[in-house]
């Protein structure tokens, strides 16, 4: 009898013991909450000159379970250098062609979305066709319209095949953008063969336009890429008098910080494709 019991007792104590092992199902904790696990977020790009919103960068963030909201600085360091990197710039483009049909369809005209990508994309063996490919998959029809954004670290990819991609993207009309420009780890002599459309100030630079003793430095440096047919946005704008500075300089436009304090009106930091969308783009008079 003792023995029987204990036949019927251990193997229900091995279910008790391989339930308690089971891992827990992240997946459908995520699925089940109903918050998408990636969401884009922009930021309006100001037109120097006129002081509105022509243009809007794009920032992805994760919604994990475990960890909360990830931005990207929390995880492009990570990402960027594997095949995950790769995946996340093609969900980026897919996303930001899709907020420039939806501004179409408002009637919205802007300049250009951004979408943040790897600097690894600049390696994809033809990126001419596969961006080819993406556009026809989602019938996109406004490549002028979409802009991709690298990091700095874009300058320290192989040469001639980054410098590649990056005229292949001319031919379909795409725009590119590097972020970071000015920051330390950027070597910006490198984009006399890098020819990018546009460069983000690092606000760091950006901060000390009209600064007494740095200021001319500053002008010195957007002149510089303005000598390379590069337009130049400035990013982390405190006050009016730096909006100035980069409208003398001759700078595409600027995007403000969150201690930004003027005479100019600015939608959140951290807008969503509703928010970006119903924008005004016309001064009011």
């Amino acid at each position: 009898m003792d023995e029987e019991r204990n036949e019927n007792i251990i193997p229900e104590e091995t279910e008790e013991k391989e339930e308690k092992n089971i891992a827990p199902d992240y997946v459908g904790m995520a699925v089940s909450s109903g918050v998408a696990p990636l969401e884009m977020r922009f930021s309006q790009i100001n037109s120097c000159y006129r002081k509105l919103p022509i243009a809007y960068r794009s920032f992805t963030y994760i919604n994990s379970v475990t960890m909360g909201v990830l931005g990207p600085e929390k995880y492009c360091f990570a990402t960027d250098g594997t095949d995950r990197g790769i995946r996340l710039s093609r969900w980026n483009i897919i996303e930001a062609m899709n907020i420039i049909k939806k501004m179409e369809a408002a009637g919205r005209h802007v300049e250009f979305v951004t979408a943040r990508c790897s600097s690894r994309l600049a390696r994809v063996d033809d990126l001419y066709e596969w961006m080819k490919e993406l556009m026809k998959e989602q019938n996109f029809t406004s490549p002028e319209k979409l802009c991709l954004e690298f990091p700095q670290s874009l300058l320290f990819e192989e040469e001639e095949k980054t410098r590649l991609s990056v005229l292949n993207m001319k031919l379909l009309k795409i725009k590119t953008l590097m972020s970071g420009c000015g920051a330390e780890d950027c070597p910006v002599t490198n984009l006399m063969n890098i020819p990018v459309d546009y460069v983000i100030l690092d606000p760091s630079v950006t901060t000390l336009a009209g600064n007494r003793n740095k200021g001319d430095a500053v002008n010195a440096l957007i002149s510089y890429l303005r000598t390379m047919q590069i337009e130049v946005i400035g990013d982390g704008v405190y006050n009016d008098n730096q909006i100035t500075v980069l409208t003398r300089a001759d700078c595409f436009g600027y995007i403000p910080s969150s201690g930004y304090k003027g005479s100019v009106g600015h939608g959140p930091l951290r807008m969503t494709a509703d928010e970006a969308t119903s924008q005004r783009e016309e001064a009011e008079f």
